[in-house]
């Protein structure tokens, strides 16, 4: 199959120019859309990549590693739920 290139002689090339430039100015007629703001969203969607970019990997977790706040707090105090608190919640959650 022959290049598009070669289909063109070198006198159409104007004509076919300046036609295309009709067919533009007709769709954006209406639309609110100036040529500049036409082409600027030509060329993003042309110079964007098709594929997101990979997501950088969370770093993994050290075992070993304090954060600051956790040194810094007191550890939380361990109360002891009564089965009857525990059996009466039970029977609420199962009654919803």
């Amino acid at each position: 199959m022959m290049p598009v290139e070669s289909w063109l002689k070198p006198d159409e090339v104007p004509d076919l120019a300046a036609r295309a430039t009709a067919m533009i100015d007709a769709a954006l007629t209406g639309s609110g859309l100036t040529r500049e703001t036409y082409w600027s969203a030509v060329r993003k969607g042309y110079n964007t990549p098709y594929n997101d970019p990979p997501r950088k990997r969370a770093a993994p977790a050290q075992p070993n590693a304090v954060t600051p706040a956790a040194a810094q707090a007191e550890p939380a105090a361990t109360v002891p739920v009564p089965a009857a608190v525990i059996a009466a919640l039970a029977a609420e959650v199962r009654a919803v």
